[in-house]
């Protein structure tokens, strides 16, 4: 395909320039202020997030070495992108800029190929650059001719209407896509109660704090109960909030899991913690009888810190596992420590004690 393209480009050119294909101008010319395309857009669509992301996506615009001559311009430096992404819509953020045309000059006719690519990101790690699509765009260059079909020394360039794309090895529309996932993860913490004195019904409460995280950034939190009776209040639990509104507390009883960190909604999926990003899980309000532990230690421990997470080590330090032991306590059904229970103390003692007496006479 790519070759077909090339020859019909070439084609195009030929009669045009066969006149004087080695021709310069004496100034450099650019696309003429009617052209219908002066510019094309570049186009990166983030998927994989959920909300605002500040990166910066830089391209390459590269001359063919096969191209008859140089060509002068700023364009023909790279071009830097776009930084702090605007949504558009949930879990896929759209942003273009524009690849300016007008500050190409040419000085020899002939055929001019440029390549467009996209050469990095600003945050590698969360949102990689595509370093699989591709693009070409081709000018024609040829000479102005007077009524006698002579050059004037002046020349015209034309850009082509399609351009071939590496990835789908086919001509498309003078519109440069790309697209990525972003890297970002999520963590989860899963609460189990054992013990012969433990209750399953009962709510136990935990405090996430981050750190590395910007105050706008929006998290999710899925796998509570609506509500929850917790000390004897009941409280409505939180679905999202922004890191600036403070820790995220969540609410669990056995067997229940929450992610934060985590959208989904009408198949779209979203994580929304970027890598690197550290945080502490501690539980709270610890008077309860109940031995903590964290990911099945056998130390007891309230609290959890990951210094920066990482989307390729989920299950070490994305995941957190709280037990909450309880054994069980004989009730007797006596309050010991009252003055009633000395009372049938001393009376059994005494029964005891003339028992023995009598026993003795006898």
């Amino acid at each position: 395909m790519k070759k077909l393209l090339l020859g019909a480009f070439a084609a195009l050119a030929l009669a045009a320039s066969a006149a004087s294909s080695d021709s310069f101008a004496l100034t450099g010319t650019t696309l003429s202020k009617d052209a219908p395309v002066k510019s094309i857009p570049l186009v990166h669509t983030l998927k994989g997030v959920s909300g605002r992301v500040d990166v910066k996506y830089t391209y390459d615009f590269i001359p063919s070495e096969d191209n008859p001559a140089s060509v002068g311009g700023s364009n023909l430096k790279n071009m830097s992108g776009y930084s702090g992404l605007v949504l558009s819509k949930v879990g896929k953020i759209v942003s273009d800029c524009s690849l300016a045309l007008q500050n190409l000059y040419f000085y020899k006719v002939g055929n001019y190929t440029f390549t467009i690519s996209e050469k990095e990101s600003s945050d590698e790690l969360n949102f990689p650059h595509d370093s699989e699509n591709k693009y070409d765009i081709y000018f024609q260059v040829t000479n102005k001719l007077d009524e006698n079909n002579e050059p004037t020394g002046e020349l015209n360039v034309e850009l082509l209407d399609q351009m071939y794309s590496y990835k789908t090895e086919s001509k498309v529309p003078l519109r440069a896509n790309f697209e990525s996932v972003a890297n970002y993860t999520y963590i989860t913490l899963q609460n189990k109660v054992s013990g012969a004195g433990a209750d399953s019904e009962k709510y136990f409460k935990y405090k996430i704090t981050f750190e590395n995280l910007a105050d706008d950034a929006e998290l999710t939190i899925a796998g509570q109960d609506p509500t929850v009776e917790y000390n004897g209040e009941t409280i409505t639990t939180v679905y999202s909030q922004r890191n600036s509104d403070g820790p995220v507390y969540v609410y669990l009883k056995h067997g229940q899991t929450a992610t934060i960190g985590r959208y989904e909604s009408d198949k779209v999926l979203a994580h929304e913690l970027p890598q690197n990003v550290s945080y502490t899980i501690e539980k709270m309000d610890n008077d309860d009888d109940y031995l903590v532990t964290l990911d099945n230690s056998e130390a007891t421990a309230v609290t959890k810190t990951v210094a920066g997470i990482n989307a390729d080590e989920f299950t070490t330090n994305n995941t957190t596992i709280a037990g909450n032991n309880r054994d069980a306590t004989v009730n007797t059904g006596v309050f010991v420590e009252s003055w009633p229970f000395m009372i049938v103390v001393a009376f059994g003692l005494g029964g005891f004690v003339i028992f023995r007496r009598l026993s003795r006479v006898n």
